[in-house]
């Protein structure tokens, strides 16, 4: 049995994120891929939609800038033939503050010929958010 495309995208993810080895992820990555990681993108610009190999690769240097991972749980996985969906439970800290950073994220990834082809990543935001600003959010209560 052969090695899900999850598995090595994953690895090399990883690598390229906290070891800047974005050589070994680009291979991985179809020419024509559809990115999407949906948060608020006036906070975080590396967030949004991408389309093309060469704009997911700027987007992992701009997570390479700034953030390193220390730590990921998967706390569920599925996995088909050509597709891959996960919730995910991260450790990371921001680079230029070295302020930890809790995160849980699902993502829902497609491959074709062992390249990722789409992948949609859905973050809890609002929590990130909080952590971001240092400080709760207080919203306005809508229903009693």
């Amino acid at each position: 049995m052969t090695e899900h495309s999850l598995w090595r995208f994953s690895r090399a993810l990883h690598a390229a994120i906290n070891e800047r080895q974005l050589q070994d992820l680009e291979p991985l990555i179809d020419d024509d891929v559809e990115w999407a990681i949906f948060g608020p993108v006036d906070m975080f610009p590396f967030l949004g939609a991408r389309q093309g190999k060469a704009a997911v690769m700027e987007v992992c240097r701009q997570l390479a800038d700034n953030v390193r991972v220390h730590r990921f749980d998967r706390e569920q996985v599925m996995l088909g033939v050509d597709s891959a969906a996960s919730m995910l439970r991260y450790s990371l800290t921001a680079v230029d503050c070295n302020k930890p950073i809790s995160l849980r994220l699902a993502h829902f990834a497609q491959f074709r010929s062992g390249r990722l082809s789409r992948i949609r990543v859905l973050i809890d935001s609002f929590d990130l958010v909080e952590q971001a600003l240092g400080r709760p959010i207080n919203l306005p209560r809508i229903a009693s």
